[in-house]
């Protein structure tokens, strides 16, 4: 699930910065930029790479004592 997580980051991250640029424009009614697109993205991303901070390599055992 790491992949997906740095995958989806990166493609929110590109996503948002060219609905910034006003280079993107689906779904969208007017022509220019879009702050409020690319703040959404740029949350999206930051929440990608949280759900990459809690990826575990093992999955947590109880200890022996």
């Amino acid at each position: 699930m790491k992949p997906l997580a740095i995958a989806l980051a990166v493609i929110f991250a590109i996503v948002g910065i060219l609905y910034l640029l006003g280079a993107l424009q689906i779904g969208t009614s007017h022509p220019g930029r879009h702050v409020s697109h690319f703040i959404l993205f740029e949350v999206l991303a930051a929440l990608s790479l949280v759900w990459l901070r809690f990826q575990s390599n093992k999955p947590s055992t109880p200890s022996m004592r």
